[in-house]
C-alpha cells in the first residue's frame, strides 16, 4: 500500500498542470473520498462475514484477515482454506477493496494538487473571517506598492496577525513570490462583482480597503461608490477605508458606507494603515502634505541649551505653532518628537503652524531667547 501511495505522489506534478477554469469548492472532492470510504467499509464487512461463514473463523480473526489482506500486508497467520473462501477474497478484497483504496488515494492527492493550483491562481473559495481585504490594485508598480502596504500591516500590532486577501484580475497567473512570502492570498475577480466579494468573505472581513482603480481619474470615485454600495448591501461588518480622488466626492463615499476616506497616495501606502490604526490621523497627514490649512513650517533659528518641553510650551503659548521636530546642529539629523527632557541644540526648527500664521525667523529667534531658564 505504501508503495502505491509513493507512486501516486511522484505523479502529482502532471495533475497540477491541468487547467481548472472554474471555482471549485473543497466539499466536492471530499464527498467523493467519503463515498470511497463507505464502499471500502462495505467490502470489509462483506469479506469479514464471508470468512466467518465460509471458513468458520471467529469474527475477530475474520476481520484481522480482511484488514491484513486489503492493505497487502499478509502476515500469513490466517488464510482462506476453501475454494469458496479464496474466490471471495479475490473478488471482494483484491478486485474491490484494493482498487477502491487506490482510487480513493488518487482522488485525495488530486484534490490536494488541485487545491494548491486553484489557491495559487486565485480561484479557490476561501473560508475566511476577521481578515484584511484589499479591493483593486494600482496599475503601476503593483507588486512594490502591495508589498509595502502589507508590510505596514505586518508591522502594526493591531493588524499583524490578520490574514490578507486581495481581490483583483491583475494576477491571473498567480501572486508574485514576494506577496506569497508575506502570507497574502487572492481571489481572481472584479472588486465590483458581488460573487467575487462573497467568495472573498467581504462580509466577515475585519478591514476592507477599497483602493482607487485609477488614482488620478475622477471616474475612480464612481467605481469606488459602486463597490461601497455592494459592501453595504451584503452587510459588511468590518471597518471600510476608501480612497477618493476628488475631495468633493468624500461625503458621497461616506454616505455609501466608507468609515474612512483618504486621498490616493501611491508613494505612501503607510498612510492607509495609519488611518486604520488611528482614525482621523489621515486628516493630519493630508494637512501636512498640502499648503492649505495647517502646514509644517521650517524656521532657520539657532537653539542652544533649551529643554524640548520648555521650547514647545513657549512657542505654543505665544501662538507660533506646535514644534514637532528640530535639526541637530552637531550632525544635521532631523529628530522628530524627542522626549520632553531632551536638551536641544539645533539650527532648524520644524513647527506645525496655522494657515497664514507663519512668522519671520527673527521674531521666533527673539521669542526663544526669552525662554525662562531652568
Amino acid at each position: 500500500m505504501m508503495t502505491i501511495l509513493r507512486t501516486m505522489r511522484r505523479a502529482l506534478p502532471s495533475v497540477q498542470a491541468r487547467p481548472f477554469p472554474t471555482l471549485v469548492r473543497p466539499q466536492d472532492r471530499l464527498r467523493t473520498v467519503m463515498r470511497f470510504f463507505a464502499y471500502l467499509v462495505l467490502v470489509i464487512a462483506l469479506h469479514t462475514a464471508a470468512m466467518a461463514g465460509i471458513e468458520g473463523m471467529a469474527a475477530g480473526d475474520a476481520l484481522w484477515l480482511t484488514l491484513t489482506t486489503i492493505t497487502t500486508v499478509g502476515y500469513g497467520d490466517h488464510a482462506a482454506q476453501t475454494v469458496a473462501g479464496r474466490v471471495a477474497t479475490a473478488v471482494l478484497v483484491y478486485l474491490g477493496g484494493i482498487f477502491v483504496l487506490f482510487q480513493a488515494a488518487t482522488t485525495y492527492f488530486e484534490y490536494r494538487a488541485e487545491r494548491r493550483f486553484l489557491m495559487r491562481r486565485g480561484r479557490w473559495r476561501w473560508t475566511m473571517k476577521d481578515h484584511i481585504l484589499l479591493l483593486n490594485v494600482p496599475e503601476v508598480h503593483t507588486e512594490a506598492y502591495l508589498c509595502r502596504l502589507v508590510m505596514e500591516f505586518r508591522h502594526s500590532r493591531r493588524f499583524r496577525p490578520l490574514p490578507v486577501m486581495i481581490v483583483s484580475r491583475a494576477f491571473a497567473g498567480g501572486l508574485p513570490q514576494s506577496l506569497l512570502e508575506l502570507g497574502v492570498v487572492h481571489h481572481h475577480g472584479s472588486a465590483g462583482d458581488p460573487g467575487a466579494l462573497e467568495a472573498a468573505g467581504a462580509r466577515d472581513a475585519r478591514v476592507v480597503v477599497v483602493l482607487a482603480k485609477w488614482e488620478m481619474d475622477r471616474a475612480s470615485d464612481a467605481h469606488t461608490f459602486d463597490i461601497l454600495h455592494r459592501l453595504t448591501e451584503m452587510g459588511a461588518q468590518g471597518r471600510i477605508l476608501a480612497e477618493c480622488v476628488t475631495d468633493s466626492d468624500r461625503a458621497r463615499l461616506r454616505t455609501a458606507g466608507a468609515d474612512i476616506v483618504v486621498r490616493p497616495l501611491r508613494g505612501y501606502p503607510e498612510m492607509i494603515v495609519r488611518a486604520l490604526v488611528a482614525p482621523g490621523a489621515e486628516h493630519i497627514i493630508e494637512d501636512l502634505f498640502t499648503s492649505r490649512g495647517d502646514e509644517c513650517w521650517r524656521y532657520d533659528v539657532s537653539v542652544s541649551g533649551l529643554r524640548w518641553a520648555d521650547l514647545v510650551a513657549h512657542l505654543v503659548r505665544h501662538d507660533i505653532g506646535v514644534p514637532i521636530a528640530y535639526r541637530a546642529a552637531a550632525d544635521g539629523t532631523t529628530r522628530c518628537n524627542p522626549p520632553p527632557d531632551t536638551v536641544v541644540t539645533a539650527d532648524k526648527l520644524f513647527v506645525l503652524v496655522r494657515e497664514g500664521n507663519s512668522r519671520p525667523d527673527a521674531e521666533v529667534a527673539a521669542l526663544l531667547g526669552r525662554v525662562p531658564p531652568r
